[in-house]
């Protein structure tokens, strides 16, 4: 009869530990996640910041957004399509300052329009700032006004 206790006994233990387990293992599949899409996340965002060159490190914008990272994920596309619009602007030797800052600045307002429902008030005011320093920089530092 001492054995019979002791099995049932171990079946109540195994069926307690069960869902920690599943608890502990789900957990670590989570960080282990989270890990890996951040790891991914600062990975695309560093390589989209050497193929910017002179637009500027994109994973500082990100840190100075104070994105979250599923902000990064919706942004990242965004800014990755503005990236050669703007050198293409920059690059056209055809075009004066005046009329490549009026081109950023129409290519910067399509991008700003679909990221404004991803950023908050204070995340846009950053990326206003942002932006007017980014068209210094593009423009050689010498803006028209």
């Amino acid at each position: 009869m001492r054995k019979i206790g002791d099995v049932a006994l171990r079946r109540i233990r195994v069926k307690k530990m069960k869902p920690r387990i599943l608890k502990f293992v789900v957990a670590a599949l989570s960080i282990g996640w989270v890990v890996t899409l951040t790891m991914s996340t600062a990975q695309d965002l560093s390589s989209l910041g050497k193929q910017a060159g002179s637009l500027g490190d994109l994973s500082s914008i990100a840190q100075k957004l104070h994105l979250g990272p599923h902000q990064v994920q919706q942004v990242l596309p965004i800014l990755q399509k503005e990236v050669p619009k703007l050198q293409a602007i920059k690059g056209n030797s055809s075009l004066s300052n005046a009329q490549k800052e009026s081109q950023m600045k129409a290519v910067q307002q399509q991008s700003d329009s679909k990221l404004k429902p991803i950023l908050s008030p204070d995340q846009l005011l950053s990326l206003k700032n942002f932006r007017a320093q980014q068209l210094q920089e593009l423009l050689g530092g010498a803006l028209p006004h």
